[in-house]
């Protein structure tokens, strides 16, 4: 008899973000050349950020000893930090979502395991990765759990589950060879059925224009419900209108080839922002869902801003909705969502 060896085998799933949560991870950013011009800001708004978090779940942060101390002062101004744990590790960036580790659950709820996935900077873009690389694994001895090793590139922020087999994400990241050379779409497929249990890939084509991951989906569509997609849209011909046209018309060619039924929301995309002269991928497709709320990325555009938490308000019916200003965090390229990791909560016998 063969031994199963994957996480499918072995009866782990991956789990929606709407599902239970025991923590909502987060890694600090410790090099003083992140956010040039603005870190101390940065800093600041992300001590907010986590205690903001930490009222609903508890919170779990990569930070080193040796700025500890200054942390846990900056977010004692915002409120109880009762709920905030910290693990002594450093990091090379904050983008938890794309290097922190893929958690799974079993499929009785009762085991928690990781699936680790090799990190390179999106294609090798910046340098400064190793640590983030090693994060999961880590964090995987820290906690004690199983851990899934995959000789494979893969971004957390690339890839988006219904918890119940289905998968959505992008061409312009899975095939691109900055990853893993060239790929062809059986063979990504293959790694998430053995990795992920997942039978069903939804495939878009292209991400944000000018997304330095070159389009993760995490900015472009997301699960709401098991059978309910977001998805950015936008008015008139901007700078993203072709690329999100493409985007529909698959979502609806992928309903009619597996006569699935799955219901469509637009969510518009914020006004274009510039800074230093391009323009920032911002969207609110970047929310983060928590046990009891959604904290969505706000950009100081109130009409937009309302428009976008009115329908994520009503895509989140039981959950409380929480707009968090991100125009000085969106400076580096991502926001809530890209700089957070959900775990799952395991159920107690």
């Amino acid at each position: 008899m063969s031994q199963l060896t994957t996480a499918t085998e072995l009866g782990f799933r991956f789990p929606a973000e709407w599902e239970p949560q025991a923590a909502l991870w987060f890694a600090w950013p410790v090099r003083d050349d992140l956010w040039p011009n603005c870190l101390d800001t940065v800093r600041s708004r992300l001590a907010e950020l986590y205690v903001v978090a930490a009222r609903f779940q508890n919170v779990r942060i990569l930070c080193p000893l040796k700025v500890q101390a200054d942390l846990r002062a900056r977010m004692q101004a915002h409120g109880d930090v009762s709920a905030i744990e910290f693990f002594d590790y450093e990091t090379d960036d904050v983008w938890m979502r794309d290097f922190g580790p893929f958690f799974l659950l079993s499929a009785d709820g009762s085991e928690l395991a990781i699936a680790d996935w090799r990190y390179n900077a999106w294609g090798n873009k910046f340098p400064e990765q190793s640590k983030d690389d090693q994060a999961s694994a880590w964090i995987a001895e820290q906690l004690g759990l199983r851990r899934f090793r995959h000789d494979w590139v893969l971004e957390g922020g690339a890839v988006e589950s219904n918890g119940a087999g289905s998968l959505l994400t992008t061409e312009a990241v899975l095939l691109n060879p900055n990853r893993n050379g060239p790929m062809q779409k059986g063979a990504v497929a293959l790694q998430f059925t053995s990795g992920l249990a997942i039978d069903d890939i939804i495939w878009l084509k292209d991400g944000l224009k000018g997304d330095h991951t070159d389009g993760h989906i995490d900015n472009l569509a997301r699960f709401y419900r098991e059978d309910g997609i977001l998805l950015a849209s936008t008015k008139g011909d901007g700078p993203n209108a072709t690329r999100l046209l493409e985007n529909e018309l698959r979502l609806q060619r992928w309903q009619s080839a597996t006569e699935k039924t799955i219901e469509i929301k637009g969510l518009p995309l914020p006004e274009p922002i510039a800074y230093e002269g391009e323009v920032l991928t911002a969207s609110y497709l970047n929310f983060v869902v928590l046990n009891g709320a959604v904290l969505v990325p706000t950009y100081g555009q109130p009409s937009q801003d309302e428009r976008a938490l009115a329908i994520l308000a009503e895509c989140f019916p039981s959950r409380q909705i929480i707009g968090f200003d991100c125009r000085d965090i969106i400076k580096e390229g991502g926001a809530l969502h890209c700089m957070s990791r959900h775990e799952p909560a395991v159920v107690a016998f």
